[in-house]
């Protein structure tokens, strides 16, 4: 069936999820955003990162402000109210343009915590969203719907790559925890809503989408217990970011091994 770029979810469409195109893009942003961010590195002072990080500080939170009034526009003209179980940017995703914002536009400790997000539990969450991309159960892939939520999560994955690979931020074990901060904060906001709606953002209300959270979600809930389900969600996020750490320092110990005096490729910026 045919449809247009802004066209919604047409009748009859199920998913494209791994389909062809989703597919070939998976394969790109994969062997592109590690290859892009090597190339670059040499020509990434502190300076330019900076202004690059303004700059995609705005054009996140407008493309954001676009697909909520879009999604908006599909729900009324279908005779639906506002989508406050899922349009709010509430998501652990959500949490990359927050603290992208902050880390372009302050310095020291909360522009720390902030590339502390960025560069482990976004980088992981943002690579995870262009394999499996939810919003291709619900948008065909040549549309806003479906291009929003590529760009979206590759967007987390390939800024979090080119800050480790250009030397911007360095990881160390403490921003395991410093990555966990911002985690907390949004999880003040999105919990209410979560437990006040029904909705589940940042999956700390049912687990929808992961087998394993929402049989444990739905198995706590019976026995009024679904806080505990939430703290165990909020934990979570700890050892993914361990992960990207432990990760990193393996790297960047071969990285700079190799190198022999010269630069290696995650000590650039100073």
């Amino acid at each position: 069936m045919k449809y247009h770029f802004f066209d919604a979810r047409y009748e009859g469409f199920s998913s494209d999820l791994f389909s062809v195109p989703h597919i070939v893009f998976i394969v790109l942003v994969f062997l592109l955003v590690p290859t892009i961010s090597v190339l670059l590195r040499k020509k990434a002072s502190a300076e330019k990162i900076d202004k690059f990080l303004k700059i995609y500080s705005i054009v996140m939170p407008v493309l954001e402000a676009a697909k909520i009034t879009y999604s908006t526009l599909h729900d009324f003209a279908a005779g639906q109210p506002f989508n406050v179980e899922g349009i709010l940017p509430l998501y652990t995703c959500s949490l990359f343009m927050y603290t992208l914002i902050v880390a372009a536009w302050t310095k020291g400790k909360t522009k720390e915590y902030s590339l502390s997000f960025i560069t482990t539990v976004s980088l992981v969450s943002g690579a995870i969203g262009v394999v499996y991309c939810n919003g291709l159960n619900f948008h065909p892939f040549w549309t806003f719907g479906a291009f929003y939520s590529l760009f979206f999560h590759s967007s987390m994955f390939g800024v979090g790559t080119f800050l480790l690979v250009s030397g911007y931020k360095k990881l160390d074990w403490i921003d395991v925890f410093k990555a966990w901060v911002p985690l907390l904060m949004l999880a003040l906001v999105s919990t209410p809503v979560n437990y006040e709606y029904g909705a589940d953002y940042m999956q700390t209300y049912s687990g929808s989408g992961v087998p394993f959270y929402n049989s444990l979600a739905a198995t706590l809930a019976e026995h009024r217990l679904r806080f505990v389900y939430t703290i165990i969600m909020l934990l979570t996020y700890i050892p993914m970011a361990a992960v990207v750490v432990s990760v990193y320092k393996l790297i960047s110990k071969t990285v700079n091994g190799k190198a022999k005096g010269k630069p290696a490729a995650l000590d650039i910026v100073s």
